[in-house]
Parts: C-alpha cells; structure tokens; sequence
C-alpha cells in the first residue's frame, strides 16, 4: 500500500448519501447499514448475470445492493470509468460541483473502496478529473489501490477553443489509470489500438498491396547491428549515434532481397522497414490523447442535442469517442463495465454499442428521466446514428434493466418521481419489445 497518505476531517468516518442529493458522515453506526438494502427492480422480476443495468441512485448504495445480489456480480468487473464531479465550484444544473473537499475525498475513496472487491484480476479503473482534485486523488488512489497500482496519467484534450480571460487556457482533463494487478501484468491483457488502415499506402506500387514503414533502427548499442548500409544512391549509412540497425545484417539482406526495406528520399534516405496490414500487431497507446482521436467536450454537446433538440444541453457531457477509446483498451467484449456516476449515459451508451454488458449509477432522477432513459432507448432502437455507431457498425439491439435503490439515510425520492420513472421504463420495455420483434 502507499507509504505516503492523505489526512482530512472526518477521514475515519464513512460518507453515505442522504436525501435526493445530500451526503451525510457515518461513524459506528455504520454496521447497520452494510445489510442488504431494497433494490427495487422498475419492470422486471429478477437480474441475471447477462443483465445490463440502470440503476437510479447513489454509487455506493448500488453497488452493495447488486452485490448481495450474487448474479449480478459473478462476472466481476473488468472496467471501471468515473467521472465524478470535478469539485471546481462551478455553476452546473445536473449536479453539486461545490462539495466540502473533505466530503468529495471521502465520497471518492469510499466508492473505490467499495468496487475493489468485484474487480477481476484484469481488471482496470479510469478515473477522469481536471486540475481542481486530481493531485488529491492520485494519493487516495494510491491510499486504496497501492502506489504500484498505477498505470499512467493520461491527458485529454477537452476543447480547441482558447479561453482568452484566464492565465492559462485550460484545454485538458487527466484520467488517472490504476490496475489493481500493476501495470506490468495488465499490459498483458489490454489491448493495443488499432491501426489505421487508411495510412497504409503503395509507394512503390508493391505488387502485395499498401504497406506502412517503421524505422530500420533500435535504442541501445549492439555490436552485432552497427554494419554499413548502402542506399540505392549510393550513400553508406550506420547507424545513428546511440542506436543499432532493427535487425542483424544476415536479416537485413534477407528483408531486402524480399523487397521489404524501403529508402524514402528518393533511395538516398535512411532504410525503413515495410509493414504490410496483416504485419501491423497495433500501436501502444500515448498518454496524451488529441481531439482528432477522441473528440471534444463541444462533439458530445452536439450530439446529445440533436438527440433531444428541445432540451437544455447536458452540462459536462464526455464523447463517444474518448470513452469507445477506454473501452476498447480495457475490455473485450461481453465483459463487465461500470459507471457510478452515470450523467447523461456516455459509458453505458458506448458500451452497449460495443457488445459489452454495463452497470451504470446516476443519482439525479431528472438526469435519468431526460437524458439517460430516453438516450439507451435510442441506442437499442438503433435511432441513434451519431457518436461510434457508424465505427461500431450499430444498428440497434439488446436491452437492459432499470432498478432504483433509495439511499440509506434520509428521505428516499417522491413516490410521484418514482411513479414517472416505473411509467417511463414501461414505454421503454414497449419498445424496446417491438425493436427486437422487428
């Protein structure tokens, strides 16, 4: 575990919501609330360990409450992705962003606390924050996981716009990676990104088709890769200082008389090796992740609004993008993802599309009833063409579960709210019956 921790009031007391959007400090008492509390399922008689759920309430809560369940959680979870509130104090209408920082580093701590008992071996958790907390929960992650645990810390560019107003414009998010595993053996079992094809081109019109080229070249000093090289124009080249040729010389004639050295520069240039697509095994993924890749906080904006064009816009949307990136590293599909902090159904979204079963928590009944709700049925209706469904070739399918699970401690929500919930899932299960009959 870490040998360096972070100490705030109250530490020692476990942070459990109250009410609709309250939080409350449990000390003692808190044996109690570790029974099983009532999951109450909106349309469906029992889980089973294919569902896929939406749960309305708080993380913590429905976490236990599906792990009393015992097949709902048998298949233990290989992903987890929170986008907690980043605590910065800002104006947001769909959640508290101005928490006591000693509540929201308890909150976040008890959550992580309480997945790393379902987490398989694989298993991986992103934890996507801005500047305002991230360096406070590098150490409470260390604190829960382990400082070996850590993975990477990887830089989201958010936005290309420049925020002239402010002494930096800010135009990035981190995501904090830990593997509960360490990284040396869950690199083992991640998944390399996918190459581009459309980089693939026939420079020389090779008759075996277009090719990609890497450098002829590798760190280190090797006595037996420091030959000279002759160019097709005659140049002779070694090595660069500090670095070897990629291969012996013995292979270095073999891949030449195989045509697979190439010497861009018009044959004056040092050799590249060429890489045909069946040859390219993927690309270890950069910790800085551009737009062009991964979107921008503006593409999934526009997305949700063309989903609900008569709707106030979702205050901190994340793209498709970023998160079928996520994905597509830390699972394979039909393995388990998990959102305790669901906002407009993002993770879930991508997730199904990608074939995937998913957990996903959201306490706000409004966020659910107008945004995430409304936005799964599309996903399983197929009606959905933006975000990955053209890459993820979706046209629709599947189904998941709505549950509620009321907190342990203060008022529960509205019997009207959760009235509108149970009729809203209701039209949902109709149609989602009329999808698959068609």
């Amino acid at each position: 575990m870490s040998e360096v921790t972070l100490t705030w009031k109250n530490k020692h007391l476990q942070l459990r919501a109250s009410g609709s959007d309250g939080y409350a400090w449990v000390g003692d008492e808190g044996s109690k609330l570790r029974k099983p509390v009532g999951l109450q399922l909106l349309g469906a008689d029992a889980l089973s360990r294919a569902s896929s759920v939406l749960a309305v309430g708080d993380g913590l809560d429905v976490l236990e409450s599906l792990g009393f369940k015992s097949d709902t959680l048998v298949d233990k979870i290989r992903l987890v992705y929170i986008d907690p509130p980043f605590n910065t104090s800002a104006d947001v209408r769909c959640y508290d962003d101005a928490m006591d920082r000693t509540m929201w580093l308890s909150m976040l701590r008890d959550r992580l606390v309480a997945l790393k008992p379902y987490l398989s071996e694989e298993a991986s958790v992103w934890v996507h924050l801005d500047d305002a907390e991230v360096h406070r929960a590098r150490v409470v992650m260390d604190e829960v996981f382990g400082e070996k645990a850590f993975v990477a810390s990887v830089i989201w560019q958010k936005r290309t716009t420049r925020e002239s107003r402010s002494a930096f414009s800010n135009n990035h998010d981190t995501i904090l990676v830990y593997a509960p595993s360490g990284p040396r053996k869950w690199k083992t079992s991640r998944n390399l990104l996918v190459k581009d094809t459309a980089v693939l081109e026939n420079r020389d019109n090779d008759p075996r088709g277009p090719w990609a080229d890497a450098p002829f070249t590798a760190p280190g000093y090797r006595s037996a890769q420091q030959y000279p090289i002759t160019t097709p124009s005659g140049r002779v080249l070694r090595p660069p200082r500090g670095r070897s040729w990629y291969a012996t010389e013995e292979t270095y004639l073999n891949l030449l008389g195989e045509d697979r050295i190439w010497f861009p520069k018009n044959g004056s240039g040092s050799p590249r090796l060429k890489l045909f697509s069946h040859q390219i095994r993927g690309l270890v993924p950069f910790t800085i992740w551009g737009t062009s890749e991964t979107g921008t906080n503006d593409d999934a904006k526009r997305h949700l609004m063309s989903m609900f064009p008569d709707k106030p816009v979702f205050d901190t949307p994340k793209p498709e993008q970023l998160l079928e990136r996520i994905i597509h590293i830390a699972t394979r599909p039909g393995e388990l993802v998990v959102d305790l902090f669901g906002g407009s159904g993002t993770t879930a979204a991508v997730a199904h599309k990608m074939r995937r079963r998913w957990i996903l928590a959201e306490r706000n009944v409004d966020t659910v009833l107008e945004y995430t709700l409304p936005r799964m049925l599309a996903v399983v209706e197929g009606s959905d063409p933006d975000g990955i469904s053209e890459a993820a070739s979706w046209k629709g399918g599947g189904d998941f579960a709505l549950a509620f699970v009321p907190p342990r401690l203060g008022k529960a929500v509205t019997k009207p709210k959760l009235s509108r919930l149970g009729e809203a899932y209701a039209r949902v299960q109709a149609r989602m019956s009329q999808a698959r009959a068609s």
